[in-house]
C-alpha cells in the first residue's frame, strides 16, 4: 500500500482511563491530527457506566459537534436503554435551555453555542456515548471572571491545559427553562416498543423533527424546548431495513438532514454478521468520510475477529487493496477514490460506521457515456461522473420522502454475484 494511503488509516490500541467507576474501560478515541495527519474528527466510544457530571459549567466549541447517546449494547440501542440524562444548550450563557434525554438521543451542537453542564442523573444500564467533533486538534472555550473582569479562556485538552496565572471564578449561568426537578424517570420507564418509527422520521415539507417521544413514563413534565433548541435534538429512529441476514435488526442511523434540520453529521451504528460486497468505486465531493470497523460489543471492541478488504485509490483504473484485520478507522479526504468492500471472513459481529462530515451523504461513480452522447457534446469526454444522494434520492413508494435506504426495492445481498 502506498504510503499515502498509509497515512490514512489508524489502528486503535487500547485506552485504559483513569476518570473513575462511572466509565468503562479501555475505550477506543480517534483522537483528531493526532492519530491521522489531517484529520478533522474527533471522536470516543465512551461508555458510562454509572451517574455522573461532565463538565460541570457551559463551554463552547468554535467546531461543530454533535452527540449521541445510545443503549450499550448493538444494533437494539433501544432495549438496551434504560437511563436519563439532562444537557444544557443555547447560542448564550443567558439562553441555555434544559434538554432530558430520556431516550437514544442525538443532539446537534452548533459552533459556537454554548453547552454543558452534561449530567448522567441515573444510569439503570449502561449508555454508548459519542461525541463527534469536527475538529483535529481538540479544545474549547470557558467564560472565566478575574481582577481585570470576564474573559474567554481557551483550553486546548486536558494535556494542553496551561497554569492559571491570577485568580480565576466561573461565570454565573441558567436555564431559560430551568424547573428544579431533578429526576424525571424511574427505573424501566422506557419502553423500547414506543420508540420513533423510522419511517415516519424521514423530513417531508413542514416536518419537525420529534425530541420528545412518548417512549418514556415520565414523573414530571419535560421542560419544553425552544424551536432553535428542538430542532436539533432528536429522538434515534429505530430502523428495520431488509438488506439480509448479514445485518440484524432492530438497528439506529443518524440520516443526517434526512431525520434533522441543519445536521452537518451523516452516521451510522450497523453490525455486520457475515461476508458480503458492499458498494463500487466512488468518492465524496467536498467532505471527509471516515470508516470505522470494531468489534461489535461496546463493552470490548476490540474483540475483533474478520477480514476485509477496501480498494483505494486515485481513480477506479489504478486502485490497492487495503486488508483489515483488527479495529481501525480509514479517513477518506474529499475526492479520494474508494470502494468497493468485502468482508470476507467475518467470524465474529463486527460494527460498522460511515461517517460522513455533512448531513446529505453523496456519492460520484464513473462510467462510460452513452453510445452516440459523444456526438451530441461540443467537446470530447471519456467518461460520465453521475452523483447520487441523499437529496435527490427519492422513496420508490413515496416520493415526497427521501430515500432513507431501508433495502425493500433493492436486491437482497445473498442473491448478488
Amino acid at each position: 500500500m502506498s504510503n499515502k494511503y498509509e497515512a490514512m488509516v489508524h489502528f486503535f490500541t487500547p485506552e485504559d482511563t483513569d476518570f473513575g467507576p462511572w466509565s468503562h474501560s479501555p475505550q477506543p478515541f480517534l483522537h483528531g491530527e493526532r492519530d491521522l495527519p489531517g484529520g478533522n474528527l474527533t471522536a470516543g466510544f465512551q461508555v458510562i457506566t454509572a451517574p455522573v457530571t461532565l463538565e460541570d459549567e457551559p463551554i463552547l466549541h468554535r467546531e461543530e459537534e454533535t452527540l449521541f447517546f445510545l443503549g450499550a449494547s448493538l444494533p437494539d440501542v433501544f432495549a438496551a436503554w434504560d437511563a436519563e440524562i439532562h444537557f444544557y444548550m443555547g447560542p448564550a450563557l443567558d439562553k441555555l435551555e434544559k434538554i432530558v434525554i430520556t431516550e437514544p438521543t442525538a443532539v446537534r451542537v452548533p459552533q459556537n453555542w454554548w453547552h454543558g453542564p452534561l449530567k448522567f442523573v441515573r444510569v439503570g444500564k449502561p449508555v454508548l456515548f459519542q461525541a463527534a467533533l469536527f475538529s483535529g486538534r481538540p479544545g474549547y472555550i470557558k467564560k472565566v471572571k478575574t481582577s481585570d473582569g470576564e474573559l474567554l479562556e481557551f483550553i486546548e485538552g486536558e494535556a494542553h491545559r496551561k497554569p492559571h496565572t491570577g485568580e480565576r471564578a466561573s461565570v454565573a449561568w441558567s436555564a431559560a427553562n430551568e424547573d428544579g426537578v431533578a429526576r424525571y424517570t424511574d427505573d424501566g420507564a422506557y419502553d423500547a416498543a414506543k420508540a420513533p418509527d423510522w419511517e415516519n422520521c424521514a423530513r417531508v415539507p413542514g416536518y419537525i423533527p420529534i425530541s420528545y417521544s412518548d417512549a418514556t413514563t415520565l414523573l414530571h413534565e419535560k421542560p419544553a424546548l425552544s424551536r432553535a433548541v428542538a430542532k436539533s435534538v432528536l429522538a434515534m429512529p429505530k430502523e428495520t431495513t431488509d438488506w439480509g441476514s448479514w445485518m440484524p435488526n432492530p438497528k439506529t442511523y443518524f440520516r443526517g438532514q434526512s431525520y434533522m434540520e441543519d445536521a452537518t453529521y451523516h452516521v451510522g451504528w450497523q453490525i455486520f454478521t457475515g461476508a458480503l460486497n458492499m458498494e463500487e468505486a466512488h468518492f465524496h465531493q467536498g467532505k471527509d468520510e471516515y470508516l470505522f470497523f470494531m468489534g461489535a460489543d461496546p463493552m470490548n471492541m476490540f474483540d475483533f475477529d474478520a477480514e476485509i478488504d477496501i480498494m483505494i485509490g486515485d481513480d477506479p483504473d489504478h486502485m490497492e487493496t487495503y486488508h483489515i484485520n483488527r479495529p481501525c478507522v480509514i479517513r477518506f479526504p474529499a475526492n479520494v477514490w474508494h470502494c468497493p468492500i468485502r468482508f470476507r471472513k467475518m467470524k465474529k459481529p463486527l460494527l460498522f460506521q460511515a461517517a460522513f462530515q455533512d448531513g446529505v451523504w453523496g456519492t460520484i461513480t464513473r462510467s462510460l457515456p452513452a453510445e452516440g452522447a459523444q456526438q451530441k457534446q461540443y467537446f470530447s469526454r471519456k467518461y460520465t461522473y453521475d452523483y447520487m444522494g441523499d437529496n435527490v434520492r427519492r422513496c420508490k413508494f413515496n416520493e415526497e420522502k427521501p430515500c432513507i435506504v431501508c433495502g425493500k426495492c433493492f436486491p437482497r445481498q445473498e442473491n448478488i454475484e
